[in-house]
């Protein structure tokens, strides 16, 4: 009997971590339930049973995983994984669905990303539209399985104008919350390369079209720059003391190439992590031992990093221009 109070206070924890914070459990519990909030109360404390009937209302409108709930093991750890269809991918989905994700997570009072970029991280491909348009074309080819694509040659014309619209918002969105990030010397690379197979292939009608993708990229290095400068930051082409997030950004640079794509969410009343999955998933969990075992790593990832944002002026200016000299070399060897 013991095992099963203690099965249904952790359903409880799981529940309340998936709730805003201005919103009531027992509340939510009596609403979705359609009992009484002292019937309400009396499960939350384990007074009374939670039927089989009642777990499964309640988990399945808040993703709440059995397994979670009753696994015994310290060493089992359950992650949700949001699935992209290979077949119909809709990038407008996509961005609306991360640009939901980031506001309702701002309800559960989210702190602070920590974004480990084996990547350039994924929202400032959308800064600029060439760049924007190549990462689609990209997806769409050697991604996703898009019918008739192994022909066809990139085109600013494959991405429409409420997709760039749609992705634009998802920056947005992102450049609004307090930021961490941690960059090495690798962080273009795969982009470069991705650029550099489809030109050797023939899938550029010009060089003019690489030459502007690799305008956009650099323009995306020249704003993070400013934003490290700055401390802080801000949508291209905007004012920053109008709209600019003073004192939001943070960024290292790491001199030891990181191993994958790593993105912590530190909320309120619990923590997520994100780990990079087939270039555009993500693997999801909030359980917290390992959050903290992550958050340990990424910390000493941190200690033997160089802050360059704001002070660190030569180490900043070092680093930028190493970014900056990948991207103008590939330019001279078109």
């Amino acid at each position: 009997m013991e095992e099963g109070i203690n099965v249904q206070k952790k359903f409880f924890t799981e529940l309340k971590s998936k709730l805003p914070s201005n919103l009531s459990m027992a509340n939510v519990v009596a609403d979705e339930l359609n009992i009484s909030i002292d019937s309400a109360y009396r499960r939350i404390r384990g007074e009374s049973d939670l039927s089989l009937q009642e777990f499964d209302v309640l988990s399945s409108k808040y993703a709440i995983s059995t397994e979670a709930v009753l696994s015994k093991t310290f060493d089992s750890v359950h992650f949700t994984y949001r699935s992209i269809s290979h077949d119909h991918f809709s990038f407008e989905t996509y961005c609306c669905s991360i640009t939901d994700e980031i506001k309702s997570l701002e309800k559960f009072g989210l702190k602070e990303i920590i974004y480990a970029a084996l990547d350039l991280p994924l929202f400032y491909y959308f800064m600029y539209p060439n760049l924007a348009a190549f990462k689609f074309f990209f997806w769409r080819r050697n991604v996703f399985n898009f019918p008739g694509n192994n022909g066809e040659k990139f085109s600013m014309d494959l991405i429409s104008q409420t997709d760039l619209d749609k992705s634009f918002k998802m920056l947005k969105s992102y450049l609004n919350v307090p930021t961490i990030e941690i960059w090495s010397e690798e962080t273009l690379n795969s982009t470069l390369r991705q650029i550099l197979f489809f030109h050797e292939i023939g899938l550029f009608e010009s060089k003019q079209d690489i030459i502007d993708i690799l305008d956009d990229l650099k323009r995306v290095i020249e704003h993070i720059e400013k934003q490290a400068e700055l401390g802080s930051k801000f949508y291209p082409g905007t004012d920053l003391s109008v709209n600019g997030n003073y004192e939001n950004f943070k960024i290292y640079h790491n001199e030891v190439t990181l191993s994958e794509n790593v993105i912590l969410l530190k909320l309120a009343n619990f923590n997520v992590v994100h780990l990079g999955h087939n270039v555009l998933n993500f693997l999801t969990t909030n359980n917290e031992l390992f959050f903290q075992d992550t958050y340990n790593f990424i910390e000493k990832v941190m200690k033997n990093s160089t802050l360059i944002s704001i002070s660190a002026e030569k180490e900043r200016k070092r680093f930028f221009n190493i970014l900056y000299h990948k991207i103008d070399i590939m330019i001279a060897n078109l």
